[in-house]
């Protein structure tokens, strides 16, 4: 035998604003105390909105609230307050908008300027060169292994060619077939390639200079 539905009144009061606590993962229910104070709010895994796939504790929530026949305060309608989007700063903007293909040509004016001080030998032109070819292969060989579902080219190759003076015609490779431009962890690795290559081109530059 069933038991009966247990009869919910509707609280006349507008919708509140509370944090998550106290939720239960296993058991599906947690509670929500009111950003201005008074009583909590039990919260069950079917009040929240449906489209609400992930729950988290201490999440700012709006709800509306009716009571049980027993006297307890419960919460419906229950959906997340997303926090407002964070205005970009004007250097981030810049930065954004700026191609990243523009390294390379500042980095072919300190090769060049540093190659006329320093008795760099002109071979190292030559490596960037058939590095940056090497890269570009590379990059292009993976875009369509990943188009045809194919085996890839390894990240860790790329990068490697790459820290050896092949970031050139990577850059290249990535801004004409957008390819590697959105993964994070390559991201960020990749420019330290570029950062520790350029570093080590100017060590290695000041040193036969001295």
């Amino acid at each position: 035998m069933t038991k009966p539905a247990r009869a919910l009144t509707a609280d006349s009061a507008p919708r509140q604003e509370g944090h998550l606590s106290g939720w239960n993962e296993a058991r599906g229910f947690g509670f929500l105390k009111p950003v201005g104070g008074g009583p909590d709010a039990f919260a069950h895994i079917r009040a929240f909105a449906k489209e609400e796939r992930h729950i988290e504790e201490g999440h700012l929530y709006s709800y509306e609230t009716e009571t049980d026949q027993a006297g307890r305060l419960r919460a419906s309608d229950i959906r997340p307050i997303r926090p407002p989007p964070v205005k970009p700063s004007l250097l981030s903007k810049i930065i954004s908008r700026t191609p990243r293909i523009m390294v390379i040509p500042a980095f072919l004016f300190i090769a060049i300027a540093v190659s006329m001080t320093t008795q760099v030998s002109p071979s190292w032109f030559a490596v960037y060169g058939l590095a940056s070819l090497a890269c570009f292969i590379g990059y292009a060989l993976d875009k369509r292994a990943a188009e045809h579902k194919q085996w890839r080219v390894s990240e860790t190759i790329l990068l490697m060619v790459g820290l050896v003076g092949g970031w050139p015609g990577a850059i290249l490779a990535q801004e004409l077939f957008r390819h590697k431009t959105t993964k994070p962890a390559f991201r960020t690795l990749f420019w330290m390639s570029v950062a520790i290559n350029m570093a080590a081109f100017v060590q290695i530059a000041a040193f036969t200079g001295a």
